[in-house]
């Protein structure tokens, strides 16, 4: 069963796997450079020799508004909130009405493997993982952002830097997203077995592979709904 619920969830798997790896690149490289720029703004010496350090917080705090940093942080953020949204549509919404729309519910859950156990597999593990990219989405950018973090929570004077715990920033640093992750599958889930339908496929695209008599049913990627019915045609005898 573990090996079944893999092979039909590879692809996403994959795609999600890559998109981390590449988030993280982008991240790591970044971070580095703004710890550099944290312990060249004189900050760690001032902390070291027990100074007033809030002038020194607030200027690298100044400097950073408008830089790629900046921007680098927004996009983050903006992807941590976007993830549970696509978890559901795209993880848990297909996963059981796939199952439905290609008639193998009924050959599935008539196996050796009972239905709990089919759902608990099928489930649990993609939850897991779900769970697990927005942990690791979540821990990457708490990382990048804990020079911010430490400056902000020095600085003497202003609104110039970020406060984790405002509204917009708390819901996407800590175990919150792993817990939006979670919910966002289930409600994808829940909606897909209610509504039986998974994403429906582009027009243009369905009609190219209906009108085309070359292509079989096995190589056409739409959506059965959207092909064209099959005809049998018969020829008849001319004596």
């Amino acid at each position: 069963m573990m090996w079944l619920t893999w092979r039909q969830f590879r692809a996403q798997a994959i795609v999600a796997a890559a998109g981390l790896a590449l988030i993280a690149i982008v991240l790591a490289i970044s971070g580095i450079h703004l710890a550099s720029a944290y312990h060249a703004s004189g900050i760690t010496a001032c902390q070291t020799h027990g100074g007033n350090c809030g002038q020194l917080a607030t200027n690298f705090l100044r400097t950073l508004r408008g830089s790629g940093y900046q921007e680098v942080f927004i996009t983050t953020v903006v992807l941590i909130y976007a993830v549970p949204g696509l978890i559901g549509l795209f993880w848990g919404a297909p996963l059981i009405t796939r199952e439905v729309e290609a008639g193998t519910l009924r050959l599935a859950w008539t196996q050796s493997v009972t239905r709990t156990r089919w759902l608990a597999i099928k489930v649990g593990l993609i939850a897991l993982v779900a769970m697990t990219i927005a942990g690791l989405l979540s821990l990457l950018a708490g990382w990048w952002a804990n020079p911010v973090y430490a400056a902000t929570a020095k600085a003497s004077s202003g609104p110039t830097g970020i406060n984790r715990f405002e509204p917009a920033l708390f819901d996407a640093s800590g175990i919150t997203p792993i817990g939006y992750a979670a919910f966002g599958f289930a409600l994808g889930l829940t909606f897909g077995v209610l509504i039986r339908r998974t994403l429906p496929a582009p027009p243009s695209r369905c009609s190219r592979a209906s009108r085309s008599p070359g292509l079989s049913g096995s190589d056409r990627t739409c959506s059965p709904r959207c092909t064209a019915p099959p005809r049998l045609i018969s020829r008849r005898s001319t004596r």
